[in-house]
């Protein structure tokens, strides 16, 4: 028979193992929840990696062939340019003196080409990763190219015109025997530059309204500037003339 003392030492440790049963079935269970939350993560992870493969290997796929037909769209149009003989035409008009710096026209035409190329691909290689932002922004910089491509051309075009009329402004004032051919000129050469500047700006959709204002006070700067100039150095040009008309006169 079992004692009082050993009734009770038996009622003792009969509570304490089951306690340490349950405490290891805790930690079981914890550890299962544990594995099962890491697996299911990893498992979502890697399934959305393996989803978007597709998408990712359609758009470098894009941006590749993007990349090729710039280049060959480039080195046609090299090839057309050097077969038109562009370099002496720059030559011709004067682009050259107008634009004193050791610019290759036929390298800037053909980069140009080739990132615009380039950027048209990258927007669909964007649209297949679903990056929407940065493709709003791409398209946003697509339909402002013919822009920029049109003020870089007035302000090419401008500058030839105003150099052609500073000379031609030179060479007419100088023929009357002026003393301001020079300053007549440049003021001639900067008007026209100034008015190509403010046109490009307007043609970019920068602060049309300033630009509208400052062309206005410009205008009429011009114009007392140039009168006073030619005022002051056609004194002596206009004196001798009322003097030659003087002595034509019948007495």
């Amino acid at each position: 028979m079992l004692t009082y003392e050993q009734e009770g030492e038996i009622s003792f440790f009969t509570p304490k193992g089951a306690n340490r049963e349950g405490g290891r079935r805790e930690v079981k269970e914890m550890a299962s929840e544990w594995a099962n939350a890491t697996t299911t993560a990893v498992t979502d992870s890697l399934t959305r990696v393996v989803s978007y493969l597709p998408n990712l290997i359609g758009a470098i796929l894009v941006l590749l062939i993007g990349i090729v037909v710039a280049w060959a769209l480039k080195t046609v149009v090299l090839r057309v340019l050097g077969y038109v003989q562009i370099k002496p035409l720059t030559d011709t008009i004067g682009l050259d003196k107008v634009f004193k710096s050791k610019v290759n026209y036929l390298d800037l035409i053909g980069d140009l080409v080739q990132w615009i190329v380039v950027i048209v691909f990258l927007i669909p290689a964007l649209e297949i990763l679903s990056l929407t932002q940065v493709n709003e922004v791409l398209q946003g910089v697509v339909a402002y190219i013919p822009n920029v491509v049109a003020a870089v051309f007035i302000v090419m075009i401008g500058a030839i015109v105003a150099d052609l009329v500073a000379k031609v402004v030179q060479g007419a004032v100088e023929t009357i025997g002026a003393r301001t051919a020079a300053a007549l000129a440049d003021v001639a050469r900067y008007s026209i530059i100034v008015f190509v500047v403010i046109a490009a700006l307007s043609q970019l959709g920068i602060a049309s309204f300033m630009l509208n204002t400052l062309f206005t006070g410009f205008v009429a700067l011009v114009a007392i500037a140039g009168g006073l100039a030619f005022g002051l150095g056609g004194q002596d040009s206009a004196k001798d003339l009322l003097t030659r008309l003087r002595k034509n006169l019948p007495r």
